[in-house]
């Protein structure tokens, strides 16, 4: 296929946790995308061209040395990039969103997905991953705090605070909700359909997003674990929207921490 019939998906999350391997296998439904450099990959694109462009914007003052430096490293960067398939739609996604700004301005004309999860789930998902096993005094403190609140309050705080630092101007991006992703809403899918000219019904559309494998979401034991981020068939009592595993006093922590954020992004 030649390139300039191929698009570039660029979908970026704000952190980790975000569901972001689900949300790529149900645009596949859509788009029949490649993901580059592999299908599990986080590709740090938007992070390199913001450090770029940082450097490109402040110290580079004469246009002929701008122009010696986009010859080095951003003309033909889309050709090379689609060069690495033959897929009409190549994904290349990203669990944050320092940069999202840079892409657009060096790929105004290609397909921009900004994907969010309500954050108390994301930081409840995120403590539950971490390596708590090892009985050092720093894990000692971590779990005396997680159990009296003060941990996971203080810990969904200054994250908010980072992502709340690194949001885009969200005008010309396509917003895209994990939640409504799962309950597969039709608003959504609509959006989904329209942007990638797809012809499939919304209930063939829904029938294949139920038939998708998810990731293996057992933290206890992820790390180290072989094939942690293989797909896996849905068991009976799978809900991505309403996982346990942390007390009330922990989930209140973290809805207090993350309120600002959780506000920001429309879910209070």
């Amino acid at each position: 296929m030649k390139s300039e019939n191929q698009k570039i998906i660029f979908l970026n999350s704000y952190l980790p946790r975000t569901g972001h391997n689900f949300a790529s296998e149900v645009i596949r439904i859509f788009s029949d995308h490649e993901v580059l450099a592999h299908s599990r990959s986080e590709t740090r694109l938007s992070s390199i061209l913001h450090s770029y462009y940082s450097i490109y914007d402040r110290k580079i003052f004469h246009q002929s040395d701008k122009d010696f430096f986009d010859e080095l490293f951003i003309d033909n960067l889309r050709e090379r990039i689609l060069n690495k398939s033959d897929k009409q739609y190549i994904m290349i996604k990203d669990t944050n969103l320092i940069g999202v700004d840079s892409l657009i301005r060096v790929f105004p004309n290609d397909i921009h997905l900004i994907l969010v999860r309500d954050p108390k789930s994301v930081f409840l998902s995120l403590i539950k991953g971490m390596r708590l096993e090892k009985r050092t005094k720093k894990n000692n403190l971590k779990r005396l705090g997680i159990k009296t609140g003060l941990y996971p309050y203080y810990y969904s705080k200054k994250l908010s605070k980072q992502v709340l630092q690194f949001l885009p101007d969200t005008s010309p991006l396509t917003i895209i909700r994990y939640e409504n992703l799962v309950k597969k809403e039709e608003k959504t899918i609509s959006i989904l359909k329209e942007k990638f000219g797809t012809l499939k019904s919304i209930e063939k559309i829904k029938e294949e997003i139920d038939n998708i494998e998810v990731i293996n979401s057992s933290f206890f034991n992820e790390v180290g674990a072989k094939g942690i981020w293989d797909m896996r068939p849905r068991t009976s009592n799978y809900n991505p929207l309403h996982r346990k595993g942390h007390s009330n006093l922990v989930r209140m922590s973290i809805a207090l921490g993350s309120k600002n954020l959780r506000r920001r992004l429309g879910y209070i």
